[in-house]
């Protein structure tokens, strides 16, 4: 996608992630062009052990599920980057969190990611289009 010209082109190679509770999708963006190239997605359940109660017997612990779920996303989504900065010619990253995920997001990220990105958005923009999610960026 291309665009418009009413906006300020990318400077350099970026990669944007726009992430929710379940899947992570990285935009290429360089120049005037914007295209997807990849969904991370979650794994469907948790292991046993980390679902189950405290004590290993009784109720799933969906508070658990749902930490574990969005520590495995933002592990596989650290190494993604990881790779296209050091590997595939990106020069920065753009993360964007839902705000309520922010500081687990930072808090379960590598330190060395931590400097490579350069900005992390706090919205939930995963569940749009990207001319939306382009606006969005670019007039915040």
């Amino acid at each position: 996608m291309q665009i418009s010209d009413h906006y300020r082109a990318f400077e350099k190679k970026t990669v944007i992630a726009v992430t929710n509770n379940e899947k992570a999708r990285l935009l290429s963006a360089e120049g005037r062009e914007i295209d997807e190239v990849e969904v991370i997605e979650t794994p469907d359940n948790a292991p046993v052990e980390r679902a189950m109660s405290k004590h290993g017997q009784g109720e799933a612990d969906f508070d658990a599920m749902k930490l574990h779920r969005l520590k495995e996303l933002y592990s596989a989504l650290a190494d993604r980057l990881r790779q296209m900065l050091d590997h595939e010619g990106y020069a920065a990253a753009i993360v964007c969190v839902p705000e309520v995920n922010k500081n687990t997001f930072s808090d379960h990220l590598p330190g060395d990611m931590q400097t490579k990105i350069s900005e992390v958005i706090p919205k939930n923009l995963a569940s749009m289009d990207i001319p939306h999610i382009v606006r969005i960026l670019l007039e915040g």
